[in-house]
């Protein structure tokens, strides 16, 4: 298998696989953790402590990112928030 060929975007039904990040301030994690696991798919969340913040990473399918908006818009969070990176993409320190 050549370099470009595993170097390409993951697909499943539901679009290209991507990294969800939620930087947010850690007094709201357990709520922004309790607000992900009422998705209707699962969640599978990292935790990246850094300076002053907690950034929540996990993977989903492309369809999946207006609902995980949807989830945190009800859940209090404010969409600036929320990024959508590549799935390799290097986490950022602040």
């Amino acid at each position: 298998m050549s370099a470009s060929s595993i170097s390409g975007p993951i697909r499943g039904t539901e679009g290209d696989l991507v990294s969800v990040r939620i930087a947010i301030d850690p007094r709201r994690l357990e709520d922004l953790l309790e607000t992900l696991a009422t998705a209707e798919f699962p969640v599978n969340p990292q935790l990246y402590h850094q300076h002053r913040r907690v950034v929540v990473e996990f993977p989903a399918y492309g369809t999946q990112v207006e609902r995980i908006r949807h989830l945190l818009a009800g859940g209090g969070f404010e969409a600036a928030s929320m990024r959508v990176c590549g799935p390799l993409d290097p986490v950022e320190a602040e």
